[in-house]
C-alpha cells in the first residue's frame, strides 16, 4: 500500500471540508403584501339537522305548493278543511296529533307516499309528497322556516313530531 504524500491528503481534506461546510445562497420566494394575498373562502359551518317539527323544517312557499297538491289529490276524500270523511281520516287537529305524536316526519312521508292516492299510491313523486307533508304540518300550526323540507329519508327520520307548546 502506498502512502500518499501529506500535501495531497491535506489538499483533499481541505476540499472535502470546504464542500461540506459551504453555505448555499438561498433566496426566499417573493411574497405579496398581506393586502394582496388571496383570501381563502371560510369553511362552511355544518348546519345541524332539525330535531323537531317545532324547528321550522319547511318554508311557507313549500306549504303553499303542498296546499295546491292537497286540493288536487287529497281534498276529495279528506275534505277541504282536512277534517276527514266517511272513508278517510282527518288530517288536522286532534286526529293529526293523536296519529303522529311520538313518531317522526319520515313516518308521515312514507305513509302518505305508500298509500295515497288510494287507487294509485307512489305516483305523485317525492317533491309533491313532501310538499303535502309541509302543508299538513303548516295546517296543524307548526312553524315555517328558511329551508325547504326534502324527501331525504335519513333527515326525515331524525325529525320528531312533537306536540305544539300551549
Amino acid at each position: 500500500m502506498k502512502v500518499l504524500p501529506a500535501v495531497v491528503v491535506a489538499a483533499v481534506s481541505s476540499l472535502v471540508c470546504a464542500l461540506a461546510c459551504s453555505t448555499a445562497v438561498v433566496t426566499a420566494p417573493s411574497v405579496a403584501p398581506a393586502h394582496e394575498l388571496p383570501v381563502a373562502a371560510p369553511e362552511p359551518v355544518p348546519v345541524a339537522p332539525p330535531a323537531s317539527v317545532l324547528d321550522g323544517i319547511f318554508t311557507e312557499a313549500q306549504a303553499e305548493r303542498g296546499r295546491a297538491a292537497y286540493g288536487q289529490h287529497c281534498a276529495e276524500c279528506h275534505g277541504e278543511e282536512l277534517l276527514g270523511g266517511e272513508m278517510a281520516p282527518g288530517l288536522a287537529g286532534v286526529a293529526f296529533r293523536f296519529r303522529w305524536r311520538g313518531l317522526n316526519v319520515a313516518d308521515i312521508f312514507e305513509s302518505i307516499e305508500s298509500t295515497m292516492p288510494p287507487e294509485e299510491p307512489e305516483t305523485l313523486g317525492d317533491q309533491t309528497y313532501i310538499d303535502i307533508v309541509a302543508f299538513l304540518l303548516s295546517a296543524n300550526g307548526y312553524p315555517a322556516g328558511a329551508r325547504e323540507l326534502t324527501a331525504d329519508p335519513v333527515l326525515l327520520q331524525g325529525v320528531a313530531v312533537e306536540r305544539m307548546p300551549p
